[in-house]
Order: structure tokens, then C-alpha cells, then sequence
């Protein structure tokens, strides 16, 4: 963004955790940290579905956001506040995966990789269960870690989180009726068209009004 002439960069996430990475990030980089200095960029606690702010911008971007959303209220929720974040003309893209990433088969629970970190073994396991339903795919990913420790034992973390791939047509029509006009689709960040083998699914959307 800051490449592309942007004036300010307003990042927003709901994890704490994921931003304080960001903030060292920003902090080791020259040129962010010049930018975050002069007040160029900005960083959010909050959530994608309520964020509440009096300024405009002329570009709002949802990469990687609807996938982690619980379906298509939650997804409408979620344009509709990147639209009032957004200038009379602003644009708004959407980013998320297209067909060929979408799994098509459940995955028993398997290893991962195996490797050594802080000389400790670690192996990551992790399983995946597919649900069609009329508003999408769901699909229920899990993940268990193991780190040996010095005298022995095993250290188990497990996590699991619910991911939700709706069809590019429901994606366009949540985009129109968060009050958007779709002006364009792409299969790509090369800007392909949109196809059954698209690793991405962009959909560019314009504020109406």
C-alpha cells in the first residue's frame, strides 16, 4: 500500500496477538517504522463485523477474512463495515480462495512434518472434515503438536478452528447486498478470469451512494 502512493494504512485484526507480531514487524523494517512514525500507519483492536470509525478511506481490503467467518450473516456483517469505512466512491476487495484451493475429500488425522525446534523434536498432526450445506462448504480443521521434552514426555497442543467457502455466485450476491457494485471478478492476483481452476476468488466491489 505504501508502494502504491497510500497516504495512511489502517490494519485491522481481532487478535491481540497477531498485531503485537505486526507492531514487531513494523518496528525491525526502516521504512515501516518511518511510516508508523510519521502516522501513517495504524494498527486496530477490533472486530471486522463492528468496526466503528468517523474516517474514510479510498480502499478497504478483505484478504483471507471470509473464510474464517461463520457464514453468510456474519460475512454480510463484515462487508457492510469495510462499506462504511470506505469513501462515497471507494473500493473494496475481496480476496479469498477459489476452487482448485478448496479441499475436496476429508483428510484422516496424519503427520504433517516432523522437525527439530530449540532441540526439541515437534511433530504437527492435523485432520479435516467437509460438510456441504446450501450456504457453502464448512469444513472443521484440527491440528494436534507434540514437542518432546528433555526427560521424555510429550507436551500436547491441540487446536482446532471452522472455516466456510461459500460459491463465487453467493460471494458476489453477499457483496451487492452489502451495498456494493461488483465491478469485477479474477481467478488470480495476476487478474486471470475467474474459473473451476482459480487458486484465488477476487471480487472488486464499488460503494453505491
Amino acid at each position: 500500500f505504501l508502494d502504491g502512493g497510500a497516504p495512511r494504512v489502517l490494519g485491522v485484526d481481532g487478535s491481540a496477538a497477531l498485531l503485537a507480531r505486526a507492531r514487531a514487524r513494523i518496528a525491525k523494517d526502516r521504512r515501516l517504522a518511518r511510516a508508523d512514525a510519521d502516522g501513517r500507519l495504524e494498527l486496530l483492536h477490533a472486530d471486522v463485523r463492528r468496526v466503528d470509525r468517523p474516517d474514510r478511506f479510498a480502499l478497504a481490503v478483505l484478504a483471507g477474512v471470509v473464510a474464517h467467518l461463520d457464514g453468510p450473516e456474519e460475512a454480510v456483517r463484515a462487508l457492510q463495515g469495510a462499506r462504511g469505512l470506505l469513501e462515497s466512491d471507494g473500493l473494496l476487495i475481496v480476496d479469498t480462495i477459489g476452487s482448485a484451493g478448496i479441499p475436496t475429500r476429508d483428510l484422516p488425522l496424519s503427520v504433517d512434518w516432523r522437525r527439530t525446534l530449540h532441540g526439541r523434536e515437534v511433530v504437527r498432526r492435523s485432520e479435516l472434515t467437509r460438510r456441504e450445506t446450501p450456504e457453502g462448504l464448512r469444513v472443521l480443521y484440527s491440528t494436534l503438536v507434540d514437542a518432546k521434552r528433555p526427560d521424555g514426555t510429550i507436551s500436547r497442543l491441540p487446536a482446532s478452528f471452522r472455516l466456510w467457502y461459500p460459491s463465487p455466485g453467493a460471494l458476489r450476491q453477499l457483496v451487492e447486498e452489502a451495498g456494493l457494485a461488483v465491478e469485477a471478478i479474477y481467478g488470480s492476483h495476476d487478474l486471470e478470469p475467474l474459473g473451476p481452476q482459480s487458486e484465488r476468488c477476487i471480487v472488486i466491489g464499488r460503494r453505491r451512494g
